[in-house]
C-alpha cells in the first residue's frame, strides 16, 4: 500500500521531470546568438537576419554594446562615432570622410573629388601638395609645382645630368639599343620654352631632342648636332626616365629614322624608358613605369603598349630591327 507521502514524492518527481523536459524543448526551440552560439532566452538584438544577446553585439573598436544605428564594414560592426573617428576613409588633404566617388594617387593617398583642379599637384609624383601630406612644396617660375618629398632629388647641374646620360646609355646597351651620345649637349629650360621648341603644347612634355645633320661636299662629311632639352628641377628618377626616352630618339635619328610614324617612334622611346627604369629598384621607378603603362594618350600610351606587345612577342632584337628599317609598326601590331 502506497502512503500519502510516497504519492506526494512521486508527484513532485513527475512534475519536475515534466518541467525539465519542457525546459529542454524550449532550449531546443530557442534561437542561438550569432556571436556566442548560446541560446537566447530573453532579450535579443536583431539585425539583417541575425540575432544576438544584447551584450554580444559590440563595437569592433571600443568593444562596448551597440544599440540603435551602427556602421558596418567588411563584416565588422561599429558605433557610428567609432567608425567615423577610426575606420572611415578620409581625404588626405582636408580629412573629410570620403563618400561616393573619390580620387586616389599611386602612393595610396585618397582625396575628395572637389580637390581636382582646386589644389596644386606635384608635377613629378602626382601627389597633392600640402603641408600635411608632403610638407609643402615649391612653385617653379614656369608654373610647375614640386612637392617637398621630390624636391631633395631635383637636379639643376648639367654636369651631373650628363653623368646620368652616360649611365642610362650603358643600361640601354643591355637590350641592344646602343646609342652614340658623343657631342650631345644638355640644356635645362622651362616649360614654355620647351613647348615653343618642340611645337608640342602639352604640360606633360618633359624633354625634347633637336637633331641636325649638315652634309658637305658630295655627302662625304657631315656636321652632326644633338641637343637634348630637359625641364629644369626634375627629380633624378624623372630625369632618368626622360633621358632614356630622348636617347631612344637619338638612336632612331642616328639611323636616319626622321619620319617614323609618331606612335611607332614615341611608343618605342617610352618602351626604352620602361626597360631602363626596370634597372632601378624602388617605388619611384615603379611609379614612372606604371605611369607609362597607364598613359591614355593615343600616341605615347597606345604606341607604348603596341611596342611592348611586339617586343615581348618577338624579342628586343626583332623590335629594334623593325625600328631601324621601317617607318611604321609591322603588320599585326
Amino acid at each position: 500500500m502506497i502512503s500519502m507521502r510516497d504519492m506526494r514524492t512521486r508527484a513532485a518527481l513527475l512534475i519536475g521531470l515534466v518541467l525539465m523536459l519542457a525546459g529542454l524543448a524550449f532550449a531546443a526551440d530557442a534561437p542561438t546568438c550569432t556571436e556566442c552560439g548560446k541560446p537566447i532566452e530573453r532579450d535579443a538584438f536583431q539585425t539583417q537576419g541575425r540575432i544576438y544577446h544584447p551584450d554580444c553585439f559590440v563595437c569592433e573598436i571600443c568593444e562596448r554594446p551597440i544599440s540603435g544605428s551602427y556602421s558596418e564594414q567588411k563584416g565588422n560592426v561599429y558605433h557610428n562615432d567609432c567608425f567615423l573617428d577610426r575606420v572611415a576613409l578620409k581625404c588626405s588633404l582636408c580629412n573629410d570622410v570620403l563618400r561616393g566617388e573619390y580620387l586616389q594617387d599611386y602612393w595610396g593617398n585618397s582625396y575628395c573629388k572637389r580637390h581636382d583642379g582646386e589644389a596644386p599637384m606635384c608635377d613629378s609624383c602626382g601627389r597633392f601638395v600640402s603641408e600635411k601630406l608632403t610638407g609643402g612644396g615649391t612653385r617653379y617660375e614656369d608654373g610647375r609645382f614640386i612637392c617637398n618629398i621630390c624636391k631633395p632629388e631635383s637636379m639643376t647641374d648639367v654636369d651631373a645630368i650628363l653623368e646620368i646620360v652616360y649611365e642610362v646609355a650603358e643600361h640601354m646597351k643591355t637590350f641592344g639599343m646602343e646609342v652614340d651620345y658623343n657631342g650631345i649637349q644638355i640644356h635645362l629650360i622651362g616649360r614654355d620654352k620647351m613647348q615653343t621648341l618642340s611645337g608640342h603644347h602639352s604640360n606633360g612634355l618633359r624633354g625634347f631632342t633637336d637633331y641636325r645633320e649638315d652634309w658637305r661636299v658630295f655627302g662625304r662629311s657631315q656636321n652632326r648636332k644633338m641637343h637634348i632639352f630637359l625641364l629644369y628641377g626634375m627629380p633624378r628618377m624623372e630625369i632618368i626616365n626622360t633621358v632614356a626616352h630622348e636617347l631612344a630618339h637619338v638612336w632612331q635619328f642616328n639611323r636616319a629614322r626622321f619620319n617614323n610614324d609618331k606612335a611607332w617612334s614615341e611608343g618605342s622611346c617610352n618602351y626604352a624608358a620602361f626597360l631602363v627604369l626596370g634597372k632601378y629598384p624602388g617605388k619611384e621607378s615603379s611609379f614612372f613605369r606604371t605611369s607609362l603603362t597607364r598613359d591614355v594618350d593615343p600616341v605615347y600610351g597606345d604606341g607604348f603598349r603596341r611596342v611592348k606587345t611586339l617586343a615581348e612577342s618577338e624579342g628586343h632584337r626583332a623590335w629594334l630591327r623593325y625600328l631601324s628599317k621601317s617607318s611604321d609598326f609591322p603588320k599585326g601590331y
